[in-house]
């Protein structure tokens, strides 16, 4: 890194608890051009020579993998004359883009799925461009990693034709997203929209090599339905989908997962009815990420806007009916979230773990005490037994919640700003 001109000196973390599998007990951490040089124990720390070294006492805080966030940017404005004379760098997007992108540092995380909403009926006119282009250019200068979300509302308002014509245009507008962030935009669409068409949208973005979002909960019906489909409907229509495209040897590629947005069911039959399909799962509040998990569809979670992330581990550690591990909850929204993302967006699910050589991405939170806390007592006691190796996490009373100090991404301090 380049500070008044001369080269920032190797960072040591001391006195604190680094949240690592593979070095479960460490207490110490060196982070030097922006990743992880290692990771170990204060006693070998007390090593290292300290006049080439920046000192950073933790005062018995947690560093923890950075959790992966979703924010959104409004980018429909005026129709018509109105949009000639109202850009969208004039409606301010690209200061909005900046803000959300902040205001997820705030909250410990060190990415996130940026997404910007357009309707179908207006993507000729020339500010469905201008939103993407004020967004995305901003958010290509901003520390916090975006993963482009593009979403298209409006398609139910469209007959079959004209609706799978608007998609194949708005494919074709994403090209330029995908250099501005050098990462594949993905596409999300309400599912109650195009249910009735679902085969037909899958082979399209398959064939446009485009991750396929489907968003469930929109907090009313499609325009086709005189009611929300429901969870078992919606997993029916996948199932039937997935096979008739693998019939015709035209599945979607594994690096390309589609992603159920906002998808839940009590019934465990739907997650395996699911789990046949490749289908990836994206909780928002509470939802029983237990039995998904179990059944073995992979899932990740996220939380309100502004909420801090602590408080989405906390639902899914407390739920009445399917409660989870703290470990768990805290994977769904890391680890869970990385391996949902476009294989060719080029970030590993080990973003997610602080290991020698991994990106220096993580928060640094002050918490009232550690522990492995599970469903299970059982589970708990042999988890603290030095001989499971299990990394500790804040133990989360359903009341209080951690503290952020701050937010790293690459080895550079985002939150609070340093200048």
């Amino acid at each position: 890194m380049i500070d008044n001109g001369a080269a920032r000196p190797a960072r040591l973390l001391t006195n604190g608890t680094i949240h690592s599998p593979a070095e479960p007990y460490a207490d110490a951490m060196l982070v030097e051009d922006g990743l992880i040089a290692w990771v170990g124990s204060a006693e070998t720390a007390e090593t290292f020579d300290a006049s080439a070294l920046e000192v950073q006492d933790l005062d018995r805080a947690l560093v923890a993998p950075a959790f992966v966030g979703w924010a959104d940017v409004e980018g429909d404005g005026p129709s018509g004359a109105d949009a000639a004379t109202d850009t969208a760098k004039g409606r301010g997007l690209d200061v909005a883009a900046v803000q959300v992108l902040d205001a997820a540092a705030a909250l410990g995380c060190g990415a996130v799925r940026l997404n910007v909403e357009l309707s179908a009926t207006r993507l000729s006119e020339p500010s469905a461009a201008d939103a993407l282009e004020a967004v995305f250019s901003a958010a290509a200068s901003h520390a916090v990693r975006s993963y482009p979300v593009v979403t298209l509302t409006g398609l139910g308002l469209l007959d079959a034709e004209d609706a799978l014509a608007a998609l194949d245009r708005f494919f074709s507008m994403l090209e330029p997203v995908d250099l501005l962030l050098e990462r594949p935009a993905a596409v999300q669409l309400p599912l109650g929209e195009i249910v009735d068409q679902l085969l037909e949208v899958r082979l399209l973005a398959t064939q446009a090599k485009r991750q396929l979002l489907l968003r469930v909960a929109d907090g009313e019906p499609a325009p086709t339905h005189s009611q929300a489909p429901t969870p078992a409907e919606l997993v029916a229509a996948l199932v039937d989908s997935t096979a008739e495209m693998r019939a015709q040897r035209r599945s979607t590629p594994g690096g390309l997962p589609t992603v159920l947005v906002g998808f839940d069911s009590a019934d465990r039959e739907d997650w395996e009815a699911l789990l046949n399909t490749g289908v990836h799962v994206l909780i928002r509040g509470h939802g029983h990420l237990a039995t998904a998990l179990s059944v073995g569809v992979p899932v990740s979670a996220v939380g309100a806007p502004g909420e801090n992330p602590w408080a989405v581990v906390t639902r899914h550690v407390h739920h009445e009916q399917d409660p989870v591990s703290v470990r768990a909850g805290f994977n769904a929204q890391t680890r869970g979230a990385y391996r949902s993302l476009p294989e060719a967006s080029g970030t590993a699910a080990t973003s997610a773990q602080l290991d020698t050589g991994s990106r220096a991405t993580y928060g640094v939170w002050e918490v009232d005490s550690l522990a492995v806390q599970t469903p299970d007592s059982r589970t708990a006691a042999w988890s603290t037994d030095v001989r499971a190796r299990t990394p500790l996490l804040p133990y989360l009373d359903g009341e209080t919640l951690p503290v952020l100090r701050a937010t790293v991404i690459d080895g550079d301090q985002v939150h609070p700003p340093t200048s």
